[in-house]
């Protein structure tokens, strides 16, 4: 078995098996009769259950920066927003049972700490490329409106994955890209 391979039959177990029965049910011969591989395996990719679920959480770390990556640096202020969103929108979607794994794993304290970590590195990562985007584009308070944005973003992931079940994700991409887009106009609104 390839390195690659077995290592991925173990994240997909261990991802079954965490979400059925829960982190702390779970035990490391059950992950390995439900991947098909020996205990010696587990152990020689992860120390322990501990370090398993670390690496789970990096490779989706890993992951995530196809969602913060910008396609080009010469794309246009509009083009960016629309493509982060539609990235942004498409990992939902295919990591879906991760993401919500790792909100329940967020909320039990004796894993916040290990949750928080990665958590924490991928916010970093989508801010750092997102205010570097509407610094180039010249907007004020590039920082803050980036802020606003991931906000945004972070608020249709919590619907979709936690709190509306079925959650319209696709007819909502175009209100969200128009909101997007409204954060980033450089004049302030008036009332009235």
């Amino acid at each position: 078995m390839r390195p690659q391979r077995g290592r991925q039959k173990i994240f997909d177990a261990a991802m079954d098996l965490f979400e059925s029965q829960g982190y702390f049910a779970t035990t490391v011969e059950q992950i390995t009769t439900e991947a098909g591989v020996s205990k010696g395996l587990v152990y020689n990719y992860f120390s322990s259950k501990e370090q398993l679920l670390v690496a789970l959480l990096e490779h989706a770390t890993a992951k995530m920066a196809s969602v913060a990556e910008p396609r080009s640096t010469d794309e246009s202020l509009e083009a960016s927003v629309v493509s982060l969103v539609d990235r942004f929108f498409d990992f939902l979607q295919t990591h879906r049972r991760f993401l919500k794994l790792q909100l329940t794993l967020m909320l039990m304290p004796e894993l916040r700490e290990i949750v928080a970590g990665p958590q924490h590195e991928r916010a970093e990562l989508l801010l750092s490329v997102t205010r570097a985007t509407f610094e180039r584009a010249r907007l004020p308070h590039p920082k803050r409106k980036a802020r606003v944005l991931l906000a945004l973003l972070d608020g249709v992931a919590l619907h979709y994955l936690c709190v509306y079940d079925p959650y319209p994700l696709g007819a909502m991409r175009a209100h969200v890209v128009r909101s997007a887009l409204g954060i980033c106009e450089t004049t302030p609104a008036h009332n009235g």
